[in-house]
């Protein structure tokens, strides 16, 4: 059985809960549990913490930086990885990282499974928290202070990003993305999930060498992931979500796929942590015989 390297992101500072960055230790527990006749993969686990000393902003410039090392080795090593962040601000490091070590950073793809947009800077944030602004950063389009967090050295190309379920942003994001051309696919033009992510793989394949997948929780249907930071209702129900994950198992471009934004204070009867764990199985894990 193989061995997937995964780096659990013990942070919240991103975002406006004091509790998603139990994620990763829960989700180690969680698999520990599992009996061995259960399993249908093993998980490398590598935990990296905020430092405790500085602003947030410089903390968080720090965390990413450390996030990026381990993205840059797995990319330049061929090696499938997953990233359990706390708030979706760990997405800078994850895949600036990616894009350096990429040979060709102007064949990378990612596509961005979230209720939001992600596409604030300082400027624009009616909150000022970081988790609602990576993309604006992966773009190329932050605001001095918000590059300041970002450890790559390229971007990616707007042509090669693809947000998938939005239905809950502001204009001045939506006026970022729609300037740069990126492709929207909001929740609710989304008859079918599975058909969704099979096409906007086979576009970005047509472009892209390698792919990335990034997920927030709130993605998904809040009745089926209660515990998120930041639910909006409606949503893609777990199974549709399950089930297409299953049809693209191991696709050989996905380099990585990244989960974030689990609150457990929201969470009822470990729902939504369980369903983080059948999301990784769903896409990594090998099928019981």
């Amino acid at each position: 059985m193989a061995i997937l390297q995964t780096l659990g992101v013990a942070s919240c500072l991103g975002g406006p809960m004091r509790t998603c960055g139990y994620a990763a230790e829960m989700l180690h527990d969680e698999f520990a549990r599992q009996q061995p006749e259960q399993q249908r993969l093993k998980l490398q686990w590598h935990m990296i913490h905020p430092q405790n000393h500085g602003s947030k902003e410089e903390k968080l410039s720090a965390l990413n930086q450390s996030i990026s090392r381990f993205t840059q080795y797995w990319t330049e090593q061929n090696q499938a990885f997953l990233v359990i962040g706390g708030d979706h601000s760990c997405a800078l490091g994850t895949w600036g990282g990616v894009l350096n070590g990429l040979q060709q950073p102007g064949k990378f793809g990612l596509i961005w499974l979230d209720a939001h947009m992600d596409a604030h800077t300082f400027a624009t944030s009616p909150s000022g928290n970081i988790h609602g602004m990576p993309l604006a950063a992966l773009l190329g389009r932050a605001d001095k202070k918000l590059a300041a967090m970002y450890p790559g050295s390229d971007f990616i190309n707007p042509e090669n990003l693809i947000l998938i379920g939005v239905r809950n942003y502001e204009h001045e994001e939506y006026d970022l993305l729609k300037h740069a051309s990126v492709e929207i696919v909001f929740s609710r033009q989304i008859d079918g999930l599975a058909q969704v992510l099979i096409k906007a793989i086979d576009k970005l394949s047509l472009s892209c060498e390698v792919i990335g997948i990034s997920i927030d929780l709130d993605f998904i249907d809040p009745d089926d992931a209660p515990g998120v930071e930041t639910p909006a209702q409606g949503g893609i129900k777990a199974v549709e979500l399950l089930e297409a994950l299953s049809l693209i198992n191991r696709h050989p471009k996905i380099c990585g796929l990244e989960i974030s934004e689990f609150n457990p204070e929201k969470d009822s009867e470990n729902k939504t942590l369980h369903l983080m764990k059948d999301i990784i199985e769903a896409f990594y894990g090998e099928t019981l015989q």
